[in-house]
C-alpha cells in the first residue's frame, strides 16, 4: 500500500469552492442566476468531480472471497447525480454499502443522491478508499478486474465529509464514520450571476395585415456576479423537510448558519450522533474488513472470484 499524505484542515481561511442551484429570473434587461446552495469551504486540495468505482478489498487474506463496495471520492457537481445512477446500474442489485470521501459541493444534487441512497436502503460510511495500483479518475488507470472492479483498501482515518456531503450521508439507512473521520458545515452560499442582453427588436407582419413588435437576443453578456449567505426561505424548507425525512434533525442547519463560508463547523462525534447525521460510530472496519466474509451472517457485499 503507498503511503500518501493528504492535508487536514485545522482552522479557519480554506478556500471556498462549491456552487450548487439553477434559478434564473429575467427583469430590466438582466438575466438573474441563483446557482444556489453553495456549500464548500475546503481544504487546500485539487478541486475534482466526485467519481466512482466499484471496489474489493485488497487483500490476500480474505481471498478468494473478499468484500466490495461502492468508493465515492471528489466534489459533489452537477453531473454527479447521472455518475451516481451509472454506477447503480453497474451494481445492479448487489446490496453493496457506499464509502464516500468529499470536500462539499451542490446541495440541490446532495438531496438527490441522498433520496436515491436511501431508495435502495444503502448504508453510507464516511472512508477514504486507497487504490492498489492506481486511482480511478487517473485516464491511463485500468480496473483491476473484468467486470470493472478495482482492488483498494478502506481508510478510515483519513475520510471527510464536509460541507454538501453530509447531506448526502444523511440518505444512508445507516450512516457510519470512524473516531477520526471528519464531518463538517458551514454556511450555504448562494451566487447570482448579472447579464446584460442585447435585443434586435423589429416589426412582423401578420397574414391578416396588422403587425406585431417582436424581440430576438443576440447578445448575452455577463457583468457581475452577486454571492450571499442568505438561506431563502423556499430552499431552507426544502432542506429542512429533506432532513426530517432522512431522520436527521433540523438542528443541523443552525450549525451551518452560524459558522461563515470561508470557515469549517467540524461536528464532534456527540453532536454526530444526537443531530442523526451518523447512526453508529466505529473504530475499526465493520463493513469491507478483511475477515467479514467468513462470518456466520455473510454479509451480502462479499463476493466468491475465483
Amino acid at each position: 500500500m503507498r503511503a500518501r499524505a493528504i492535508p487536514f484542515p485545522s482552522g479557519p481561511g480554506h478556500l471556498l469552492l462549491r456552487t450548487v442551484g439553477a434559478i434564473a429570473l429575467a427583469a430590466s434587461g438582466f438575466l438573474v442566476s441563483a446557482s444556489g446552495a453553495q456549500a464548500g469551504a475546503a481544504e487546500k486540495v485539487p478541486s475534482r468531480e466526485m467519481v466512482f468505482s466499484i471496489v474489493r478489498k485488497s487483500d490476500s487474506a480474505c481471498e478468494p472471497d473478499c468484500p466490495e463496495w461502492i468508493a465515492a471520492d471528489g466534489d459533489i457537481r452537477e453531473s454527479t447525480e447521472t455518475a451516481f445512477k451509472a454506477i447503480l446500474e453497474q451494481v445492479g442489485s448487489r446490496d453493496l454499502p457506499l464509502l464516500i470521501n468529499s470536500f462539499g459541493g451542490r446541495v440541490d444534487v446532495a438531496m438527490a443522491m441522498g433520496r436515491l441512497i436511501r431508495e435502495r436502503n444503502m448504508t453510507v460510511e464516511v472512508a477514504r478508499t486507497d487504490y492498489r495500483l492506481c486511482e480511478p479518475w487517473d485516464n491511463t488507470c485500468k480496473p483491476d478486474f473484468k467486470d470493472g472492479a478495482y482492488s483498494g483498501y478502506a481508510n478510515l482515518t483519513f475520510g471527510v465529509c464536509n460541507s454538501a456531503c453530509p447531506i448526502l450521508l444523511a440518505g444512508g439507512v445507516r450512516r457510519i464514520a470512524g473516531p477520526f473521520a471528519r464531518v463538517g458545515v458551514h454556511q450555504i452560499v448562494t451566487t447570482r450571476e448579472r447579464y446584460r442582453n442585447k435585443y434586435k427588436v423589429y416589426q412582423e407582419r401578420l397574414s391578416n395585415g396588422s403587425t406585431v413588435t417582436k424581440r430576438e437576443l443576440v447578445e448575452r453578456k455577463k457583468i457581475g456576479t452577486v454571492r450571499s449567505t442568505e438561506l431563502r426561505g423556499s430552499l431552507r424548507s426544502e432542506l429542512e423537510n429533506y432532513l426530517s425525512a432522512m431522520n436527521v434533525k433540523p438542528a443541523l442547519i443552525e450549525l451551518m448558519l452560524s459558522t461563515p463560508p470561508e470557515d469549517i463547523r467540524y461536528l464532534s462525534l456527540e453532536e454526530l450522533k444526537s443531530l442523526g447525521v451518523v447512526t453508529d460510530i466505529h473504530e475499526i472496519e465493520r463493513l469491507v474488513g478483511a475477515g467479514i466474509c467468513r462470518s456466520r451472517t455473510r454479509p451480502q457485499n462479499c463476493l466468491l472470484r475465483n
